[in-house]
């Protein structure tokens, strides 16, 4: 047989599998579990995307893995695809019907009502009175956590990363106060009359002094303000300031889904934008730079030390980017959105995206698993949900923990990552706080991203508990990243549509989108000239694409989502 005849075979053989769907899996309903012999070791395969947080080949040998393996009698064996083929792989995996007992949902594009009629994954909800008595208490005592998981018939299809909606927030704009203050000579004075910019006319007031600053330098590539290559956040931090919201958004009055490149004030917001770029203020080479996350811009800009303002992290505030070998001293300081005073922006009236939504992440049981299993697993991932498993996943190892993991105590760390002092407050090791100064991915020592569970703040801590890993540059930014609330944010779980939403949705989003994401960078660059006419023609066109269908779509799940 030819190699060429074998490959067609090969792919016919996928193709089929494939289109074979989400097929019959298993059974949808595994009725009464036997005892769990806790005695026998068993098995559990998990699907988990890979990361780059580590020190070790295999997920198996993450330390906090081999503790839950130790604690559980049970062996974790994970099944990672290659980076860059993750939403392939998983599809794969649907359409041959080959489930592993656990998978990471992220990378699935179905609803989890078709899944489930599919006979692909369990509905959990018969079972978590019995094995899962953290993760029901949690849920009882939280309506809106619980409405997001149950859907309208009562089925509980996944186990959730629960994020406490007031924890610190890790990213947001920055500016490089230093560069300011050396313009001025030490008198910087916004036209706000505030000691921060918080108006674009504050932002008039920044930008040409960031220009003059950058043109006396005589580096070759510079930027006084960095956009992401669509031309805006779709999470909200920049336009906030125009009264504009996320991408897929709500009106303030949290009750209308809307979609912030459709919006009026959004074309003041491509306005300024276009006058700042035609002024030289915004980085000239923004819209070719697609792979530049939004929150890591041009990192050999904004290192080097030839950035104005970028979407920074916690990590880069205060001084924590200066190379004093090289002379460079950078102050780097949170910044809210510009306030569009002369439109009649308020601070009330805009709004950002300032926290994780409460669910971060989703874990389905596959039907087909081995129901002699699934009070271990249950178990298992319930132990996820109290204060020990949290910090296990947030944090890392106890000293207990740690003093018998090789990675720590090759490391040196089997102090462990965390403790609580004589007040009962949690106190985290010094290489996990300067794990960025010391080049360390901390992540590697903890089950962050890996196997689910509660962030480390979103359980019940002691009355006297204090977050002492914070300092006070991040408390700063926290606050001011937080300015104008989150009222406009559409919950995650609000997106979970039924198949005929997903349909609708899915049929003109990537259209949709593409569109917007092409004519926005050329409104700013002003390849295409904006003006009412320009704009019309733009919203005519994205109603013609479809984007009354697919706000109809997110509309009609979020009302049931409010209905529940």
């Amino acid at each position: 047989m030819s190699k060429r005849v074998l490959a067609l075979i090969l792919a016919l053989t996928l193709l089929t599998a494939l289109l074979a769907g989400c097929g019959k899996g298993g059974n949808s309903d595994l009725g009464e579990l036997p005892e769990d012999d806790e005695s026998q070791t068993i098995t559990i395969s998990y699907w988990m995307y890979p990361d780059d947080y580590r020190y070790y080949n295999s997920l198996t040998d993450n330390p906090v893995v081999k503790v839950l393996d130790q604690m559980f009698n049970v062996k974790l064996e994970f099944q990672t695809p290659a980076k860059g083929s993750e939403a392939d792989n998983f599809q794969l995996m649907l359409g041959t019907q080959d489930y592993t007992d656990i998978m990471n949902m992220t990378y699935c594009t179905e609803s989890f009502g078709t899944l489930y009629e599919d006979g692909v994954i369990l509905d959990l909800a018969p079972y978590i009175d019995e094995y899962m008595p953290n993760y029901k208490a949690l849920l009882d005592s939280n309506p809106d956590l619980k409405r997001a998981v149950y859907d309208d018939d009562g089925h509980l299809f996944s186990l959730v990363n629960v994020d406490d909606v007031d924890r610190t927030q890790w990213g947001g704009m920055v500016y490089r106060r230093d560069i300011l203050e050396t313009m001025t000579g030490g008198n910087v004075a916004f036209p706000s009359g505030n000691a921060e910019p918080t108006t674009v006319e504050d932002w008039d007031y920044m930008l040409p002094l960031y220009k003059q600053y950058f043109e006396a330098t005589g580096m070759p590539d510079t930027a006084c303000l960095i956009l992401p290559a669509v031309g805006y956040m779709a999470t909200g931090e920049l336009q906030a300031g125009w009264g504009v919201g996320p991408a897929i958004g709500l009106t303030t009055d949290g009750k209308t889904v809307t979609f912030a490149p459709a919006e009026d004030s959004f074309y003041n917001y491509l306005s300024k934008m276009h006058e700042w770029y035609e002024a030289g203020y915004i980085y000239q080479d923004f819209a070719s730079r697609t792979n530049d996350m939004f929150y890591l811009p041009n990192t050999a800009l904004t290192y080097g030390g030839a950035a104005g303002i970028w979407f920074g992290l916690l990590g880069q505030l205060s001084d924590r980017m200066s190379l004093p070998e090289y002379g460079l001293n950078m102050d780097v300081r949170p910044l809210a959105a510009p306030l569009d005073t002369a439109n009649g922006v308020t601070a009330a009236e805009a709004s950002s995206y300032v926290s994780v939504d409460i669910v971060a992440a989703h874990r389905c049981i596959a039907a087909s698993v081995d129901p002699a299993k699934l009070p271990r697993i249950l178990k298992l991932m319930d132990y996820l949900y109290t204060q020990e498993g949290a910090l296990m996943m947030n944090r890392g190892l106890n000293a207990e923990q740690a003093a018998n993991d090789d990675l720590y105590k090759e490391m040196g760390y089997t102090d462990g990552a965390y403790w609580f002092d004589e007040n009962g407050n949690i106190c985290v090791a010094d290489w996990y706080q300067n794990a960025a100064e010391l080049g360390l991915e901390p992540m590697s020592f903890t089950g962050q991203r890996l196997m689910g569970g509660l962030d480390e703040t979103c359980h019940d801590w002691p009355a006297n508990q204090e977050r002492t890993y914070l300092d006070d540059a991040e408390d700063n930014a926290d606050a001011v990243w937080k300015t104008y609330g989150n009222a406009r944010v559409l919950p995650g779980a609000a997106g979970q549509m039924n198949p005929e939403e997903s349909e609708k949705f899915n049929a003109v989003y990537t259209t949709v989108n593409d569109y917007v994401n092409t004519m926005v960078p050329k409104f700013i660059i002003g390849t295409e000239r904006l003006n009412e006419d320009s704009w019309k023609a733009y919203l005519d066109q994205l109603n013609a694409l479809g984007l009354q269908d697919l706000l109809e779509a997110r509309q009609s799940a979020y009302d049931r989502y409010l209905a529940r």
